[in-house]
């Protein structure tokens, strides 16, 4: 496990993250990218998360930036399913493939995000942007992601479809969705 976590890290630094153990950050002009290597609760198996987190909307719980972890990224996904710690041989090298390749595509998307407040509607923005959480969350983080750029129209009908969607426990995110409102009142 060791080994194996120690040939990743040195993987992921040679792609321009900085960091060691398990998380590794990389900022690059207002966006932290994140790389995750998480151990599973029956430990004969990890999965790799990625995460982005733009600098101009909020963290989750407003954690720095040079200290997030992905978990506290707006922006997350998991590259393929689980990895077993015994993997050797073309197996990293499956996995070392498969890591350049998520990570390349959506942190090359998430690159886009600027663009794509400007110019996508709600739903294209939810399809692009909500891949590991809810729509109605996504919703939150794209709302303020338009307010923060000054896409104000967006960022209303951001907010109106989170509303629209979040159930009624969802008491912290429907609060959060209600002071966007506020803010862009």
């Amino acid at each position: 496990m060791k080994d194996l976590l120690k040939e990743l890290g040195s993987f992921i630094r040679t792609r321009g993250f900085k960091g060691s153990g398990q998380n590794f950050r990389k900022i690059e002009d207002d966006y932290v990218f994140v790389i995750n290597i998480q151990g599973s609760r029956h430990g004969d198996v990890f999965f790799v998360n990625l995460g982005a987190q733009p600098a101009f909307v909020p963290a989750e719980g407003d954690v720095a930036l040079h200290t997030i972890k992905e978990h506290e990224c707006i922006m997350r996904m998991r590259v393929g399913n689980e990895w077993s710690w015994s993997l050797s041989g073309e197996s990293v090298s499956d996995l070392t493939s498969a890591i350049d390749a998520a990570q390349s595509e959506f942190f090359g998307q998430v690159r886009m995000l600027r663009t794509a407040i400007s110019e996508d509607t709600v739903e294209q923005l939810l399809q692009k942007f909500s891949t590991g959480t809810t729509h109605a969350r996504a919703a939150l983080h794209l709302s303020r992601a338009a307010l923060a750029l000054g896409r104000r129209d967006s960022a209303a009908a951001l907010v109106e479809y989170g509303l629209s969607i979040a159930g009624d426990r969802a008491a912290g995110l429907i609060h959060d969705l209600r002071a966007v409102k506020i803010a862009l009142a």
